[in-house]
Formats: structure tokens, C-alpha cells, sequence
């Protein structure tokens, strides 16, 4: 129970790690299932084409897996946009690296598969994603006992052996990547001369005198920059402003408020919901009214109970049970109230518990209830709690603690579990049913002192607005774009004149999954990348929920090379930097007065006190023999002349006792960072990979 639990309320932290193994456990070897030659191409990896059908195919059965796997009926807008991203990946991984494998002879044993499960031998390399699910919530420490339970029991029920299976797939390919990135790894080496070298460098300390002709005693308006300056300096230097592609656009956005008569309907239409929120039965279960709320709330079901003080709300708290109050209008809501529960309760309860499942020994429900009314009368008989818990509970994190939960708060259990804790006494034994099962629940202690607190169902129904309303709004969105008549002076004029906000967003990449303020922008960045859409163009507005927006492209970025015109002003700067760094050059050649100094410099060290980022300058001093005067070093901030004044340094030929292993495996261990976070990069450049994925979504 608790294991399965924790994969589902992980939520898209844990997505994210299950993801390339849920497709591949729901798919198998889908990609012979389409050929490569489609049209409708949405990506391309080392030449071969993939089609549109073949990654709706892919997204289909991962999202009908997800919501099975994680027990949903349905899959959020922001699951939607992970699922679309694993999607993604695991195909690109697959293409691009499954042949490689196979080549390569990498593989996973049988054996070695149950290592990585139980992380036998190798605490510090244990699979993150069995580090995650299995680790202690208590002791913060990986759990091989309950991991090596978990699969060993796994194959009693179906969706155990579902997610035991998506499991292992996962583990497999994670151990595979690890390996193939491990080979790559090893031939990366650094050796003893170059790890010498760098000890020297690291320990060699300058001190030196110097004068410094800084850029800012020269005003930028005094340095005469043509054009001829700024395409010499673009033909000179464009190769180090290589670019993906992206848009920058200014936006408005249109919100579509609900109109006093969609509030008036509104109304009435939740006077209807009123009376049947009001007889939903609660006097057997708080079950009817969670899934009552689920369905015609948007909020939750909140089972804690609040204090006076709490709830803040003196008459909703002295209301008499089942009276219902509202609705109120709050937000575009009508919000009603219902005190559903009262009770002097603690605010901790500590419990122990023994859970029984049905699995192939127990075939239902009722077999569970049967055991546990049995497991009650033993213990009640005098029977060890914890000795049973370990035998017979199947939530095998308390089972090894004799059955004991940590103290815990309301609400921290499911309703049925936490109203047999906190509404009973210490010592009171009862059999309780769950989602997860059948519980043997023993209290034993609770806090004091108790209070009265109550138990208040919320239902938060959404006021939207009419089709008249919501013709409004887009016409008033749809003016305003036409007005823009695609002109980027012409859409800024009338968002000042009609008092309108302008929000930008700035390099927007064909993948990219947020706009702020845009739910869903997949439809704007779909139009952004389309061949006939130009900079300055102006959009017809699109729709997202209860906004319009209208965006305006300020800036369009292509993949390669910036031009000169995205990049003038940058290159401005650089010009007139160097050209006072020229002038500078001729002014401190005749200075003869050294008169700042600079204390305790080595070649990793970044900056100068009292001048900032000096790499050139640094570079120079610890390479400059002692007492010689520099030629003018053309620096970050100025200009500057120095004079090493002392040196300390460990001869290379004095070495033989030092030892310098630490810098060796500190650059090993920079290469290594470098490497793993490029690779998949590098991997993607090296087969060539084509995203065409805004092109239809």
C-alpha cells in the first residue's frame, strides 16, 4: 500500500524519472509499427524521418498508462505538457542510442538487475529512481528490504505487475544509459603532467605593482563608431554568436470576465446545487461527500477538522451540524458551506496498524475484513501487535516497525483511518476499511488537551461567462489586432491609449512549453514558426480558457549565426570598448608611476581587489618574470601596466614529494560534470536532430 501510494502522490517529480520507462513497457517495439516515409514529419534523427502518427500513437498509450499507473481518470494540463516531453525523449533516445547498445554489447543481467533493485554493493550508485520510491521517509535512507519486498510481491495483482514491469524496463534503460555514458567517461583522462601543471599554476603566488587607464574616464560619446567599424568587427567575430532559433513577442492579454447577467444565471443555477449538496449523506461516511465535491467542486475534499481559531469564522463554527451558508461570490466563485462533522479531537495521534490486502491467498474483500476481525480478537486476547503486524501486514514500511506510525497529524491519513485515530481513545482497537484495504487500527496515545474543532465541506463552483460575453471580449481583441495593421509602433500606440498592459516574453524556442501568463501556448508558438509569419506581424487573437491574446513578434532569432542587426548593440559597445582600449594603449605607455598594488594573485584566481574580473591582467602576472615592467595589457575594465614584485612558487624540479592527486581528480572530476551535462547535446548534433513538433502543436 504505502509503496504504491507514494508512486501516485510523487506526482511529476516522479513522472519525470518513470517517463522512457512507461512508454516502453506500454509499447514494446512500436516503431515497426509505421513506416519512416510520412509527410506529416514531426521530428528527423540521423536522416530517418518519424511521423506525426507514430508520436501520436506514443502519446496515446503513455497518457491511457499514466492514468491507470497513477490511479487518474483524467490527466492534467500540466501533466499533459510532461507526458508530451517524455514522449519526446524516449523516442529521441531510442533512435538515436538503442542500435548504439546493441553494438556496443551493452546490457543488464537478470542479476544484475536485482542489484540495482535491492542496491546490493552499491549504496552509492543505487538507481535514482529506486532511491526515490524506496527510500524511508523516517530515516531518509534507502530501503532494500521494502524494494526487494515490493518486487517480490508484485506479480499478486495486476497492477502490481504493471508497475513492476514499467519498473524494471525503466531501471534496464537507466543502467544501459549509465553504462554507455560511463564508456564515453572513461576515455577522458587527465593526466599526471597536465594535473602538475595545474598544482603549480594553483600555488604560485604574485604579488605586483601596476597603474591601470580605466575605460570610464573616456565618455562612450566621444568614440566615433561607423558602420565600416561594426561590420569588421561582425566578420571578425560572428562565429562566437552562434544561435538556436527563437522569437521574442509583446503580448496582451484579454481577460473574459464573467458580465453581471452570466453572475445573475449563475446564480440560479447554483441554488439547484445548493439543495443537493445539502443532502448528501454524511452520517455513515465523509465518502459521499469527497466524491460529491470532486464532482462539482473545484475544491477538494478537506477532511481536518479546524478550531475556533482556525477557521476564523465564529459563525460558520457555532453553526449547527449540516447547516449549509452561501452562496457567496468570492473570485468568479460561488462558494457554499457545510459543517459536516463535529468533535473534541487532539491535533497528534500516534497508531500502530496492520494492513490486509486482497492477493492470491485472500480473494477479496470480505476475506481481508475476516482476517482482520480475527487479528482484532487475538490482539484484544493479548496476542503481540507487533508480531502480527510483521507477519501478516502487507504495508511492509510499519510491518518492520512492529506496525508503528510516526505521530502524525489530521489529515495526513485517508478519512476512514483518520476519524478511527483521532475520534477514538488510547487502547481502542478497531477494524477499518480504506481504499488501500482492511486496517487493524490500536491507538496509542493522543495529545492533549482536546478541543472542539469542526469539519467544514467547501464547494467552490465556477462562474463562466456566456457566449455573449464571451463574443465581447474577442471582438474587442479582434479590433485591436486589425488596428495594429502588423506594425510594432502601431500596436505599442494603442496599447498606451487604451490603458492596456504589455507583457514580453523573450526568446521563445520552438519547444518551449510557457508563455507567462498562457496556460496553454502551444497554439502561439505554432503560429510564431510558421514560414509566412514575419517580425513585426501582429496575430488574430487566440483563445486560452477565459483570455484572449494578441501577440506581437518583436524579434525573429534562426538557427546559426546571429545577423549583425540582432546583435548591433552588443557589438556597439564592443567597438567603443576597443577603441578607447587603443587610445588607452598609447596613454599608459609613457606612465612610469606604478602606484596600486596587488597582493597574493594565482592563476585561478578571477579577480583584482578594487578593479573586479582581471583574467588577462592575472594571466600576464603569473607568467612575467619578477621586476620586469609589462607591455600595456588591454583588460576587462581598463587598461594596465604591471610590475611583479615577488613570486612564490614550487620549482619543478623540487616536486617529487608533493602530492597533486587532488587536482587531478578535481579536473577529472570537471570533465566528468562537463561531460554528462553536454552529452545528450552532443548526441542529439552528432545524428542530427530535427524538431518539428511546433508545427502541430
Amino acid at each position: 500500500m504505502a509503496t504504491l501510494q507514494r508512486i501516485r502522490n510523487a506526482g511529476p517529480v516522479v513522472i519525470i524519472v518513470l517517463g522512457i520507462a512507461l512508454l516502453a513497457f506500454l509499447l514494446g517495439d512500436i516503431n515497426k509499427l509505421f513506416s519512416s516515409g510520412n509527410d506529416d514529419s514531426i521530428a528527423e534523427i540521423n536522416g530517418e524521418s518519424i511521423s506525426l502518427r507514430e508520436y501520436q500513437a506514443r502519446y496515446t498509450n503513455f497518457e491511457n498508462g499514466f492514468k491507470t499507473i497513477f490511479g487518474e481518470n483524467s490527466v492534467s494540463g500540466q501533466n499533459q505538457k510532461y507526458i508530451k516531453n517524455e514522449v519526446w525523449n524516449k523516442m529521441t533516445t531510442e533512435y538515436m542510442l538503442d542500435e548504439t547498445y546493441k553494438n556496443l554489447g551493452i546490457e543488464v543481467s537478470g542479476s544484475e538487475l536485482a542489484k540495482i533493485i535491492s542496491g546490493n554493493n552499491m549504496e552509492n550508485s543505487i538507481d535514482p529512481l529506486t532511491r526515490q520510491i524506496f527510500t524511508d521517509p523516517q530515516t531518509g535512507k534507502f530501503n532494500s528490504q521494502q524494494a526487494v519486498s515490493f518486487f517480490q510481491n508484485a506479480e499478486q495483482t495486476k497492477e502490481g505487475r504493471d508497475i513492476a514491469r514499467f519498473l524494471e524496463r525503466e531501471l534496464i534503460k537507466n543502467r544501459q544509459y549509465a553504462k554507455y555514458a560511463a564508456l564515453i567517461q572513461k576515455g577522458i583522462n587527465v593526466t599526471d603532467f597536465e594535473a602538475k601543471k595545474k598544482f603549480l599554476e594553483r600555488t604560485a603566488v604574485v604579488d605586483f605593482d601596476y597603474a591601470v587607464k580605466k575605460y570610464a574616464e573616456i565618455p562612450d560619446n566621444t568614440i566615433q563608431v561607423s558602420e565600416k567599424d561594426l561590420n569588421n568587427y561582425y566578420k571578425e567575430h560572428k562565429k562566437e554568436y552562434k544561435q538556436k532559433a527563437s522569437r521574442d513577442i509583446s503580448y496582451v492579454v484579454f481577460k473574459i470576465t464573467p458580465s453581471e447577467e452570466d453572475i445573475k444565471q449563475a446564480e440560479k443555477e447554483v441554488m439547484f446545487e445548493k439543495s443537493d449538496f445539502a443532502a448528501v449523506n454524511v452520517d455513515t461516511s465523509q465518502l459521499n461527500m469527497e466524491i460529491w465535491l470532486r464532482n462539482n467542486s473545484q475544491a477538494p475534499f478537506d477532511p481536518k477538522h479546524l478550531s475556533r481559531e482556525e477557521l476564523n469564522d465564529s459563525l460558520l463554527f457555532n453553526a449547527s451540524t449540516n447547516e449549509v451558508f452561501g452562496p457567496f461570490y468570492e473570485n468568479e466563485h460561488f462558494v457554499l458551506k457545510r459543517v459536516i462533522d463535529r468533535a473534541v479531537l487532539p491535533d497528534t495521534v500516534e497508531a500502530e496498524h496492520i494492513l490486509i490486502q486482497p492477493n492470491k491467498d485472500i480473494p477479496d474483500l470480505a476475506r481481508a475484513e475476516e482476517i482482520a476481525d480475527s487479528l482484532k480478537s487475538l490482539i484484544e486476547n493479548g496476542a503481540d501487535f507487533a508480531a502480527l503486524a510483521e507477519e501478516y501486514s502487507a504495508d511492509k514500511s510499519s510491518a518492520s516497525q512492529g506496525g508503528k506510525l510516526d505521530k502524525f497529524t489530521e489529515g495526513t491519513m485517508v478519512t476512514a483511518f483518520n476519524d478511527a485515530c483521532f475520534k477514538g481513545k488510547p487502547g481502542d482497537i478497531t477494524v477499518v476499511k480504506s481504499p488501500f484495504g482492511v486496517h487493524v487500527i490500536r491507538i496509542i496515545s493522543q495529545s492533549t488537551p482536546k478541543v472542539m474543532k469542526v469539519r467544514v465541506a467547501v464547494a467552490k463552483i465556477p462562474v463562466s461567462p456566456g457566449n455573449e460575453t464571451i463574443s465581447k471580449y474577442y471582438a474587442q481583441a479582434r479590433d485591436f489586432s486589425a488596428q495594429s495593421k502588423n506594425n510594432t509602433e502601431k500596436f505599442n500606440e494603442l496599447i498606451e491609449k487604451n490603458g492596456y498592459t504589455k507583457r514580453l516574453a523573450r526568446e521563445i524556442a520552438p519547444e518551449n512549453e510557457n508563455i507567462p501568463g498562457i496556460e496553454n501556448p502551444s497554439p502561439v508558438i505554432n503560429w510564431l514558426y510558421k514560414d509566412e509569419t514575419k517580425k513585426e506581424d501582429v496575430s488574430m487573437p487566440f483563445q486560452d480558457g477565459n483570455i484572449f491574446i494578441v501577440a506581437n513578434v518583436t524579434e525573429i532569432r534562426e538557427k546559426g549565426i546571429a545577423t549583425l542587426e540582432q546583435i548591433k548593440e552588443q557589438i556597439e559597445n564592443l567597438v567603443i570598448k576597443k577603441k578607447k582600449g587603443e587610445i588607452l594603449e598609447k596613454e599608459i605607455s609613457t606612465v612610469t608611476d606604478l602606484n596600486k598594488s596587488a597582493q597574493n594573485i594565482s592563476f585561478s584566481s578571477f579577480t583584482i581587489k578594487d578593479e573586479g574580473v582581471e583574467p588577462q591582467v592575472i594571466a600576464v602576472a603569473t607568467k612575467l618574470p619578477k621586476n620586469e615592467i609589462s607591455k600595456p595589457i588591454v583588460g576587462e575594465n581598463g587598461v594596465y601596466k604591471i610590475k611583479v614584485t615577488s613570486k612564490t612558487s614550487i620549482s619543478p624540479n623540487d616536486d617529487k614529494n608533493i602530492d597533486f592527486s587532488g587536482d587531478k581528480r578535481n579536473a577529472e572530476n570537471r570533465l566528468l560534470f562537463k561531460i554528462s551535462r553536454g552529452l545528450q547535446e552532443a548526441l542529439e548534433q552528432s545524428v542530427g536532430v530535427v524538431d518539428n513538433r511546433h508545427k502541430f502543436f
